[in-house]
């Protein structure tokens, strides 16, 4: 009797160790679901950080100005540019300035083709120690040019300064005379004299008239009945009046 309990008992032992292995493996068995469940809610939720990787391209629209004012600052090298050809201008116009000038060392030969060339005047000029106008042509006359930078001032003048000796006799006469030929102011028909006859110490013309420009200042010994008779060596005198400038 007491063996048939014994193995009945044992029969009831190995059915229920059966039942628990077969629990949990079902157990093991649904384990993958929940995985693949978290899995999906991984993937679904990787396009956010796409969306926000699109955001750095207004930072290209930043940059644009930045571009636009560099573009901006290049006119005004232009400037230094033209100011790299101001020199380019010089010519014997050049202004003489206040004050003497040397005769011989003017540019120019004297005749009127060829004047010797006093520049654009900035105030009074003088030209000293021109040689003697002597009888002969082209010796009895010579020619400078000159250019008014600005309205001369009423009491300018252009002429030739001189002393008068036993051998030179003979005043300089000085007439203003266009560029093209046309004389505007004679030797004869005005000027005055400085000094008191017969000692004269000059004879000039007033320019306050002239506009700005170029002119030619002709000096020249009148032919006389003595044709023997030379002037003095003299000084070229042009005063634009330099209070009007």
């Amino acid at each position: 009797m007491i063996r048939k309990c014994a193995l009945a008992l044992g029969a009831i032992l190995l059915a229920s160790g059966c039942g628990g292995s077969s629990q949990h493996e079902s157990g093991a068995g649904r384990s993958p679901s929940v995985d693949a469940s978290t899995s999906s809610a991984s993937d679904t939720a990787s396009p956010t950080p796409e969306a926000t990787g699109s955001s750095p391209e207004p930072a290209l629209t930043t940059e644009e100005p930045v571009e636009e004012t560099s573009a901006e600052e290049t006119p005004a090298s232009d400037p230094l540019d033209s100011d790299d050809g101001e020199d380019t201008t010089h010519d014997d116009t050049e202004p003489a300035g206040d004050g003497s000038v040397d005769c011989a060392g003017l540019a120019g030969s004297g005749t009127f083709t060829d004047p010797l060339r006093l520049g654009s005047l900035d105030g009074p000029v003088t030209a000293r120690g021109c040689a003697p106008l002597t009888p002969g042509s082209p010796f009895n006359v010579r020619y400078f040019s000159f250019t008014l930078s600005g309205s001369p001032g009423s009491n300018a003048h252009a002429g030739a300064s001189f002393t008068l000796t036993q051998d030179a006799l003979g005043p300089v006469y000085p007439a203003i005379v266009q560029p093209n030929g046309w004389v505007l102011k004679h030797s004869l028909g005005s000027g005055y004299w400085t000094g008191t006859e017969p000692d004269f110490t000059g004879r000039y013309q007033q320019i306050g008239d002239l506009a700005p420009g170029t002119y030619i200042l002709r000096t020249e010994k009148l032919d006389t009945a003595l044709h023997s008779m030379t002037t003095p060596s003299y000084d070229v005198v042009v005063d634009p009046d330099s209070s009007s400038y």
